[in-house]
């Protein structure tokens, strides 16, 4: 069975993601994730652990050896594993999940969800910390 560190370093390889990546997502030094993928950390926090399968669309269970089974498709935002298709007036967004349902949205969704779903991690978590900015200088903005 593989040791958490290999895990880590076998993820963020499959993802593409330098150690300095990692670390700034994380709020760590980079020194600490290549610490982490060495196995001279051997007691990673919970809440370390919980990001990291965040960030590697992961089971935190498959990063504890714990499974065999990465379940990536588990842990994708249900729109990122959507289709959008031409409705009658306006595109229409269908989640895949357990039960399918169908959600109009603009033009400008649409293509903001092309946009995020050509980008890696690392750039979609950019997109989506600069969404949150937005929305809530908007909502500062209307109070």
């Amino acid at each position: 069975m593989n040791k958490i560190n290999e895990k880590i370093k076998e993820m963020r390889l499959k993802r593409g993601l330098t150690l300095l990546e990692v670390a700034e997502y994380l709020g760590v030094k980079e020194a600490t994730v290549q610490r982490y993928e060495s196995g001279s950390i051997k007691n990673i926090k919970y809440e370390i652990i919980c990001k990291l399968a965040d960030l590697f669309c992961c089971d935190p269970c498959y990063l504890m050896g714990w499974s065999s089974d990465i379940n990536i498709e588990q842990r994708k935002s249900p729109i990122t594993s959507s289709n959008v298709v031409q409705g009658n007036n306006a595109p229409t967004l269908i989640v895949n999940n357990d039960n399918i349902s169908k959600h109009k949205i603009s033009n400008q969704a649409a293509e903001l969800l092309r946009i995020f779903e050509k980008l890696n991690i690392k750039s979609q978590t950019e997109l989506l910390s600069f969404a949150f900015e937005l929305e809530d200088k908007t909502t500062k903005n209307d109070d």
